[in-house]
């Protein structure tokens, strides 16, 4: 782990889905980050010693996809609370963009954990909201054969705004079942 990235804290947000198409999904939040810088986003250290932002030319939504279906649902949940914790004392490289990951895993045949990180500084809890929601819309958009918008929420650092409710909408045929469950901020 980087100097930076044991500075770094994290936001994380969970989600129960049902009836996902994985690839439709990472395409619907690569076509919403498309439309902002966020997904172009580093950090650097400068010669002062702090956090500079830097946008590259381009970079890649990267949906981890994995298929517990083979396990027992109490060890899913146990497997399911270390990954999240080994993900937040992990932190994220920050050299890299974008300052983010995601897990999507298949829990049964229908039934879906998402898991989102992402890094406070670069943008707060809201905004976060906003982003799964637009993924969420993105995908409907692509489901139903369209292309969706590109653009993408307003992500500008506001850390004191609290969340007071998830996303408005669920992934067309994947209701949201659990809501959004929020595990931050993570050092």
């Amino acid at each position: 782990m980087s100097a930076i990235s044991e500075e770094l804290r994290t936001e994380q947000f969970v989600m129960s889905l049902r009836g996902v198409v994985p690839y439709v999904y990472e395409q619907a939040w690569q076509s919403v980050l498309d439309g902002t810088p966020l997904s172009r986003t580093a950090l650097h250290r400068g010669p002062d010693g702090l956090l500079r932002r830097t946008l590259r030319p381009e970079a890649r939504f990267r949906l981890q996809i994995v298929d517990w279906r083979a396990t027992r649902a109490e060890v899913q949940d146990a497997r399911l609370t270390e990954r999240l914790a080994g993900e937040s004392a992990t932190g994220l490289p920050l050299d890299r963009a974008p300052l983010m990951c995601a897990t999507l895993i298949r829990r049964s045949d229908r039934d879906w954990t998402f898991a989102w990180r992402y890094a406070r500084e670069l943008m707060d809890r809201r905004a976060g909201l906003r982003i799964l929601e637009e993924a969420a819309d993105a995908y409907a958009v692509l489901l139903r054969g369209g292309t969706p918008r590109r653009t993408a929420a307003t992500a500008q650092s506001c850390t004191t705004a609290p969340v007071t409710a998830p996303p408005r909408a669920a992934l067309p045929g994947a209701p949201l079942t659990t809501g959004v469950r929020t595990r931050g901020p993570v050092a």
